[in-house]
């Protein structure tokens, strides 16, 4: 089965409004979990960080479709931080 579909069916399982609290949810933990490492850089920190970081892009694909406007916005935002950014550091930006 496809990422995208799995995405759906767990949109359509628990509905999208418990998804996006989800979602909020994972946020919070990879929060935290990148304010333990700042305390006590190791290996098990680290891994704690990967972890929650596949459960926030894991959220994200979810969000992605219930936010239609995502398709057709996201590459011309991506652009413009990324162009802002390169700016900020003083290089330049190449599309």
């Amino acid at each position: 089965m496809k990422n995208k579909k799995l995405m759906q069916l767990a949109c359509e399982k628990w509905g999208n409004e418990s998804q996006r609290r989800m979602g909020i949810e994972e946020c919070a933990e990879l929060i935290q979990a990148l304010c333990k490492y700042e305390r006590n850089q190791h290996l098990d920190a680290a891994l704690n960080i990967v972890e929650e970081m596949v459960d926030v892009e894991l959220m994200l694909e979810q969000l992605k479709l219930m936010f239609p406007e995502y398709e057709s916005n996201a590459d011309r935002i991506r652009g413009y931080k990324l162009q802002r950014l390169s700016e900020l550091l003083g290089v330049e930006f190449v599309r």
